[in-house]
């Protein structure tokens, strides 16, 4: 609403008394004649001093906006009956502005319905609209592509399912509590990305990423990006595999025995459970490998390795390549008694290998020895010292005569 001085309202009530129309129009009939924009500044700033185009100007605008010009009579008569025209027209256009800003927020709904399907069609990822109940409202063609296995399908036949058969326990229980919790508590459910397994519709189950996101409609909407991490999944156990494993033997590498030895030390002792350790040496490797070639050498390696994986009593125990012809053992809850046993299963494998498939004589052998220890009343501090009594055993299997096994004293 315009505010004038008490001076520029004697100088409007002086240009209206001339001639009103020639500024605003015929007010009898309505027609209003503007010529420059309502927001326009006046050609002067000096408050005391507008122009008539000015004034031409914004009273058109204010005209419009509260239709209380529309009585006007040409003439204001002094300023109580111009405060009361002021109050009047304030009042009437509050309510214009409260009726456009009605107006408005309902266009907006819509405007930012079609937003979201827009979006939503356009998202380089999986993407769902659920409502407040789980039920689905939009798919795009990467939401249809994972969930139905089908990369024809029209995103149709995702609406109206519930978004909910699709999730795997406990995190379709947790979904649920989230969405009580929504109702209960005056906040939105979001959470940001995390890894949960699908039923698809074939049967099958993924491994996912999801997000949800709260979008503060008139009726509550949740948008549910869906990443499939099957083959980000697939990369990483292959990267573990070729980080964890000897490329010759396929047995565990050096890395995971020693973290595998730590991991077991530590859960044994606060459970009060043995465990053991059994090094493995291949005899005479080297003159082996200086008669048949590194490459029967590795043959070896590999048969031996073979032989050495069949005897272990249990999935807990850990095979590893040691170093060069060294394999070593991680046994845990096994005592000196099964150790032993395993010890000796390992040699009779061995001790009945045969060369020939590899293109050596039959009367070529190859034996091992071997040494292991076992912690059972607290004699060792370290898992370090556990290995080393191993070790120690090992050395005096060799010197002894090889091809034979000795236990820690």
């Amino acid at each position: 609403m315009l505010e004038l001085t008490s001076t520029a309202e004697n100088q409007l009530t002086q240009i209206s008394q001339v001639n009103m129309d020639m500024f605003i129009g015929d007010t009898k009939t309505g027609n209003i004649n503007c010529q420059f924009g309502v927001n326009e500044l006046p050609p002067s700033t000096n408050p005391l001093k507008l122009e008539p185009q000015f004034l031409s100007n914004n009273l058109a605008h204010h005209t419009i906006s509260n239709r209380a010009i529309s009585n006007h009579t040409g003439v204001h008569t002094n300023a109580n009956t111009n405060n009361s025209a002021n109050t009047g027209a304030n009042k009437a256009d509050s309510n214009q502005v409260n009726t456009d800003v009605n107006a408005t927020e309902t266009k907006l709904g819509g405007n930012a319905l079609s937003s979201l399907s827009t979006l939503v069609e356009h998202m380089m990822e999986a993407m769902i609209v659920v409502d407040e109940f789980g039920n689905i409202q939009m798919a795009n063609r990467h939401a249809v592509s994972l969930l139905l296995d089908c990369d024809k399908t029209s995103a149709n036949s995702l609406i109206g399912q519930r978004w909910q058969s699709y999730l795997c326990e406990p995190q379709k229980s947790h979904y649920q509590q989230m969405i009580l919790e929504s109702r209960l508590e005056p906040r939105p459910l979001n959470h940001l990305p995390n890894e949960t397994t699908l039923n698809m519709s074939n049967g099958q189950t993924i491994d996912v990423e999801m997000s949800v996101t709260h979008f503060p409609m008139s009726e509550p909407l949740f948008g549910i990006i869906i990443r499939d991490l099957s083959k980000y999944r697939a990369e990483y156990q292959q990267l573990y595999k070729w980080a964890s494993t000897d490329c010759l033997t396929n047995l565990s590498n050096r890395r995971v025995f020693d973290a595998d030895l730590k991991h077991h030390w530590k859960n044994c002792l606060e459970q009060g459970d043995p465990i053991s350790v059994l090094i493995i040496d291949i005899d005479h490797f080297k003159s082996f490998n200086d008669n048949y070639g590194h490459v029967m050498g590795d043959r070896c390696l590999q048969k031996i390795a073979n032989a050495i994986k069949s005897a272990l009593p249990n999935e807990d125990c850990t095979a590893a390549r040691y170093g060069g012809e060294e394999f070593a053992l991680v046994m845990p809850n096994c005592n000196t008694e099964e150790v032993q046993q395993t010890a000796q299963l390992i040699q009779q494998n061995i001790n009945a290998l045969t060369y020939m498939d590899i293109g050596l004589d039959i009367s070529v052998t190859v034996s091992v020895s071997q040494g292991h220890a076992s912690e059972i009343n607290g004699q060792f501090r370290t898992a370090n010292a556990l290995l080393c009594a191993a070790d120690t055993a090992l050395y005096r299997a060799k010197t002894e005569g090889r091809n034979r096994i000795n236990a820690c004293c």
